[in-house]
């Protein structure tokens, strides 16, 4: 054969981010030179053109020129070849495509590699192998658990065979899409087996990438650490606090520790090993540590000799992108613009359209922040050219969004509306891979997704942007309805939610006549607030308040609230009030809307719009309200409530951390006495039972009366049953189950209630995972409660709700809104401290 084997190692640059993957190169010169008998079907001996297409083609990858490489082995695939050559040539187009981000033409040639190595005897080793790099190119399109399933295939085959270097490639890999996927422990377990495995076996690279990794994932973790130990101060909740705060300090010391190792490992390497690591190691110790100016230059300085005698590679151009980008704008502008400058040479010289796109589009960005526009745009526009060539949407939106920046800030605004319309457009297109990459992405997707929603809303509510005002507001909703389906993917980590097409009638007109929706947009400089009336008619007004100042007047008002003794609250509720409502006031008194849906962004999420005050009455006095997270989320069909038909779970006991719910066994009596139904309280509250049961009946209302948490995300959002925890992803399975089980068809459910839950009090995401609940267990609607209130006041308020539902005519939303008036007009229950926190969300009918 032609080709002997291949040989496992680190591949370059995959981002900006600096993202490293293990990956398959193409076969050794060595291999090639000693040019073997081909063994094909008819036992031919390929032509000496055949091997010399190969062979050129393995020096045009050594040295980055990846398009040339796999001009060459498509020509070598016009010969004839025998299954093993095939595999292999096949598996080298993949890897090639793979480094230019062609990654669908990777999949395509992996498979057939896979599926002729398939087809002969003896190839579990090669499948191993050549499953370890296709997982790389289901990882990079944000396919995460899809990578993982084909790593934990390849790592049977690799432990069968005792292929031990492979095993070391797949827990690398296994350890980079735990990483994505935000789940660190695994990360950590993954990356220290490939280094308890690479270490006899002497693979230096193997050794200096997985601490390099092991390092990037510590930072990670640190980073949400930091973010839920601020978090759990704004609550009060000093003890956790501290905890994770010490867990800080130790991932600190550990995170220090490997990229050190990483550094003083690849010294011996050099080349792009060394590069990487030196650029990893001064980027998390200044973002982790104090460190000595010197230290920061002396590794620099490092780089660029490595770099300087480096031959042209992709590897070379992104990391010259790399350090250009941790360079200061001011003091080091120069050397910023000259690496940039060689990375677009480099990227041109190689033929490289992707890297030549990133080094293009960030050195216009340079010129962007300096407000040199011409040249800024200039570049821009050659980085879209650039991207569209070869398909690489997560750079190309990117760009677009400079260019509609650039077009803003020149004045031409029709054009700016065109390059952000375009932009959202090619951020759709690549949704799961750019928005629901990582639950832990949340920061880069407020720093890199978020805004172009944002500042396309911003330009089409500017009164000298060209355009019919009621299409501009109705664009304006369409923006704010794909960015909150964007926020919840981005929460949840993946692209499980099912957009319902049932609330807007084909004339626009909402399904519900009697009902109106306020939608909130918070911008830097102002809140953006729209009312869209039943017949489809939209407003607009524009309150001036900062983002800033919003949130400050939210957290006070919430907390002042949770103080029952006081009625502190007022004020803020006035203010509150004044700022959201009051504007509205003529409106919505012409058209008197018996119902409120409110579609809140940001901060306002966690806001109790019942309590907000006019001077003399709170607004639930006034309207029916509900929430939602997304109108396309909603569904408009008429409720199919069936009385009797509840399971209601309940939880009673201490659970540590949990404290025990000492009022909880009497509101499942109330509730059952008032609905009828099944009750599982506290030991027959387990998650088989739950299951068991949701699959049994065909529940309309399913009750949930136990500690519930609803954090930062996904992973830090659940139910707790008796026996174990339920998270978000298991109550979709369960409730999903029950839609497709063997027991009938089994109908959606109707109300989720998620009584005695806990939400983060200082962060927006925890409310937004209360909204994104419901959608996510597929309910038609939920009664859940913005903070926990664990004492006897609630069950009244319960209690109330569903005698109220059982009132012909009544709506999820009036039956609410009448027990929380019988609560206002109570001696024991009115302050809104108690049944102000309660939100209807989803389906208000």
């Amino acid at each position: 054969m032609l080709f002997v084997r291949h040989l496992l190692r680190t591949s370059g640059f995959v981002s900006l981010a600096c993202l490293m993957a293990w990956s398959v190169p193409p076969l050794t010169q060595a291999a090639v030179e000693s040019r073997p008998t081909w063994l094909d079907v008819s036992s031919e001996t390929p032509s000496d053109a055949a091997v010399t297409l190969v062979d050129r083609g393995l020096e045009h990858y050594r040295i980055g020129d990846y398009q040339q490489a796999i001009d060459l082995w498509e020509d070598a695939l016009e010969f004839p070849l025998s299954p093993p050559d095939l595999t292999i040539l096949h598996s080298n187009l993949a890897t090639a495509s793979h480094k230019l981000g062609r990654l669908q033409d990777a999949i395509l040639h992996w498979e057939r590699s896979l599926e002729i190595a398939r087809s002969q005897p003896d190839t579990e080793g090669q499948i191993a192998r050549l499953l370890t790099e296709q997982s790389q190119a289901y990882d990079a399109l944000g396919q995460h658990q899809r990578a993982i399933r084909l790593l934990q295939e390849a790592l049977t085959l690799a432990e069968a065979t005792g292929d031990r270097e492979t095993q070391a490639a797949i827990y690398g890999s296994l350890g980079n899409a735990y990483w994505t996927l935000g789940r660190y422990e695994d990360a950590i377990d993954a990356h220290e087996t490939s280094l308890e495995l690479a270490r006899p076996l002497e693979l230096d690279v193997f050794v200096a990438t997985a601490l390099n990794n092991l390092g990037n994932v510590y930072a990670s973790r640190i980073r949400r650490y930091r973010y839920q130990a601020s978090v759990a101060r704004s609550e009060g909740e000093f003890e956790d606090a501290e905890r994770l705060e010490t867990a800080i300090d130790v991932d600190i010391a550990a995170m220090l520790e490997v990229v050190n190792r990483s550094v003083a490992a690849s010294e011996a390497i050099g080349g792009m090993t060394q590069v990487r690591a030196l650029l990893n190691y001064d980027r998390l110790l200044q973002e982790f540590q104090d460190p000595d100016p010197r230290e920061i230059e002396a590794n620099r300085s490092r780089v660029l000799e490595v770099l300087a005698r480096e031959p042209n590679s992709r590897h070379k151009a992104f990391a010259s992108i790399d350090l250009a980008v941790d360079l200061d704008e001011t003091t080091e502008r120069s050397l910023k613009i000259e690496l940039l400058q060689q990375a677009i040479a480099v990227s041109r010289e190689i033929g490289d359209r992707r890297a030549e796109s990133f080094a293009l589009g960030t050195l216009g960005e340079t010129y962007e922040n300096n407000q040199e526009y011409e040249k800024a745009l200039a570049l821009t526009q050659r980085a879209q050219f650039a991207a569209q060539q070869v398909n690489a949407s997560d750079s190309l939106y990117r760009w677009q969004w400079q260019a509609g920046r650039i077009y803003n800030a020149t004045n031409q605004l029709s054009r700016s509306l065109t390059a952000y319309r375009n932009a959202i457009a090619t951020l759709q297109s690549i949704r799961s891979d750019i928005i629901a990459t990582s639950q832990d992405v949340q920061f880069d997707f407020r720093d890199s997704v978020d805004p172009v929603y944002r500042e396309l809303v911003a330009l089409l509510l500017n009164p000298d942007t060209p355009g019919e005002k009621q299409q501009k507001l109705q664009e304006v909703l369409d923006v704010l309805e794909l960015l909150k389906l964007a926020e919840l993917q981005n929460f949840f980590g993946d692209e499980c939610v099912e957009v319902s097409q049932s609330i807007l009638l084909e004339d626009g007109r909402l399904a519900d006549p009697n009902a109106a929706v306020v939608y909130t947009a918070i911008l830097p400089d102002r809140t953006v607030i729209l009312l869209q009336q039943a017949d489809g008619t939209l407003s607009d007004y524009s309150v001036s308040v900062t983002a800033e100042e919003l949130r400050e007047d939210v957290n006070r008002f919430r907390s002042l609230l949770e103080k029952r003794g006081t009625n502190e609250y007022l004020a803020e509720a006035t203010r509150l009030y004044d700022l959201l409502i009051r504007p509205l006031e003529a409106d919505l008194a012409a058209i008197a809307p018996e119902t409120l849906v409110f579609v809140q962004d940001g901060v306002l999420r966690k806001t109790p719009v019942a309590a907000l005050y006019d001077g003399e009455s709170f607004l639930v006095e006034k309207y029916a309200l509900a929430t939602t997270p997304s109108l396309q989320l909603t569904t408009a069909s008429e409720s199919q409530l069936t009385r009797k038909n509840a399971l209601i779970v309940g939880l009673t006991v201490e659970v540590p951390p949990f404290a025990p719910l000492n009022s909880v066994e009497s509101e499942v009596k109330g509730v059952q006495e008032i609905i009828g139904g099944t009750a599982l309280l506290n030991d027959e509250f387990t998650v088989e039972n739950f299951e068991n049961r949701l699959n049994e009946e065909n529940y309309s209302i399913v009750h949930m009366a136990t500690h519930g948490k609803f954090g930062v995300d996904s992973d830090s959002t659940f139910l707790l049953a008796y026996d174990d925890r339920i998270t978000i992803e298991e109550m979709d399975a369960l409730l999903r189950s029950r839609r497709t089980s063997g027991a009938g068809n089994l109908s959606p459910l109707e109300l989720l209630v998620l009584s005695a839950c806990q939400t983060a009090a200082g962060d927006d995401r925890s409310a937004l995972g209360i909204a994104g609940v419901a959608v996510r267990a597929g309910a038609k609607s939920a009664l859940a409660s913005l903070w926990f209130i664990n004492d006897s006041a609630t069950v009244p308020l319960v209690e109330e709700f569903y005698r109220q539902l059982g009132t012909p005519g009544t709506t999820k939303a009036e039956a609410l809104r009448q027990a929380q008036l019988k609560a206002i007009d109570s001696l024991e229950n009115n302050h809104p401290g108690v049944w102000s926190p309660f939100l209807l969300i989803g389906s208000w009918q």
